[in-house]
């Protein structure tokens, strides 16, 4: 009898390297997405800050990023991917013991949060283009967007599951606990990549540049490609602006309101995952999307509009409403515009681009972050969000006519001959 020739797996959870890094991603998503609301916790109800200190600690938190992802995306492309991935996540278990162990004796002060947050930004940053740049090589092509999708719900699970927990943790056992109970996620996550194994790189001549010449060559690719040019446009607005006011000024936003603190926005965070869990999972079962360009551009018009009517808000229960749809038009976003990207850029290249990406995407936000926390103590957070929303707005109307090449652009079915 003819053996029967092996069924592929129906999504990207049924390869076993995928689902390791996938399981570890979930982990270290709680505490990285859960850093800046906690950081944020801590400077204004902890330390009893104002805003502007509050967006301080959060631009510390992302500082070395602006500075480290790029080189990190070159090392994603030439250097042990898995031993890098090891080396980031043990560093920031040890970042988070060193920061409880701290706390616990009694150091709780401005100075060790600027320390921690700064430290904790390093290990961040050298970690995720590698992340994000192993998912083509993991999956078949045809499970590109499974992939995506997975990941984003991993994203959704952390935003769900890591500020809401924190804040349990942060009431019942004070701040030292939060960074302890960090520590053990991130043990666990990194049990789950032992088993885990990864493609060796391509030789290639970009192995043989200069740091200089090998960042040049990403953003060379993107430049040269109008479509891709003008997506990396809109994700430097959603990291400079809705990222900083959805996860900083809200925070200040929740505290404004009468017997609500800072505190109080973790459960909203909850809320906006849960969104992102619903358009993920539709995501998922998609193959190939005609004119995504055009739906990612839609879904970021949602997000703004929505953000500018958090800034009017005058009860709590408004803002429940108002984060399930934006957690709605984000799934969108953050699926479409990794998909979009990741499809359409070849290997060999993947980790430079994956950097850039997370640059605009996460690497902004610190500086929006700071941004806005200025502007919030000088205007009000209400009036900065509804402001810097609309505006952002604008932005991306301009672009939607402005770009019909990124209106058309979409995934592609066939595997890319890079690979």
């Amino acid at each position: 009898m003819v053996p029967s020739p092996p069924t592929e797996p129906g999504n990207a959870l049924g390869v076993p390297a995928f689902r390791s890094l996938w399981a570890n991603s979930l982990l270290y998503n709680m505490v990285t997405n859960a850093l800046r609301f906690v950081y944020g916790w801590i400077a204004l109800d902890g330390l009893n800050q104002s805003e502007s200190i509050q967006g301080l600690s959060v631009f510390l938190l992302g500082l070395p990023g602006i500075f480290l992802l790029l080189p990190a995306g070159v090392w994603a492309d030439r250097v042990d991917r898995r031993k890098l991935l090891f080396a980031t996540q043990l560093s920031t278990v040890a970042i988070m013991v060193l920061t409880g162990i701290f706390i616990s004796f009694g150091a709780l002060s401005l100075p060790l949060v600027i320390v921690s947050a700064l430290a904790a930004g390093v290990a961040t940053a050298l970690g995720s283009p590698v992340r994000t740049s192993l998912l083509p090589e993991l999956v078949p092509k045809r499970l590109l967007l499974s992939a995506i999708a997975l990941n984003a719900l991993a994203l959704t699970m952390s935003l769900v599951l890591g500020s809401f927990t924190a804040q349990l943790v942060g009431d019942r056992f004070d701040f030292d606990g939060v960074f302890f109970y960090f520590a053990i996620l991130l043990i666990i996550g990194t049990l789950a990549l032992v088993p885990m194994k990864v493609p060796e790189h391509a030789t290639t001549e970009s192995t043989r540049a200069t740091m200089s010449e090998a960042v040049g060559q990403g953003f060379k690719f993107v430049w040269e490609n109008s479509a891709l040019r003008a997506l990396f446009f809109l994700l430097s607005i959603a990291g400079l602006v809705m990222n900083a006011l959805m996860f900083v000024t809200l925070q200040a936003v929740v505290k404004g309101l009468d017997g609500y603190d800072a505190g109080d926005a973790a459960p909203l965070m909850a809320l906006i995952g849960v969104g992102l869990a619903i358009s993920s999972v539709f995501v998922m079962r998609q193959t190939d999307v005609k004119n995504m360009g055009a739906h990612f551009m839609r879904a970021m018009m949602v997000g703004t509009t929505t953000l500018a009517l958090m800034g009017r808000v005058t009860e709590y229960w408004h803002l429940i409403v108002l984060c399930v749809l934006m957690g709605l038009a984000g799934g969108v976003f953050i699926n479409m515009n990794q998909g979009l990207i990741q499809s359409n850029t070849p290997q060999p290249i993947m980790g430079r681009v994956m950097g850039l990406y997370v640059l605009v995407q996460a690497g902004l936000t610190p500086i929006g972050a700071l941004i806005l926390g200025l502007l919030a103590s000088a205007i009000g957070a209400n009036n900065t969000m509804t402001i810097c929303a609309s505006i952002g707005f604008c932005l991306v109307v301009a672009t939607y006519i402005r770009s019909p090449e990124l209106r058309v652009l979409t995934t592609t079915s066939t595997e890319n001959p890079a690979r």
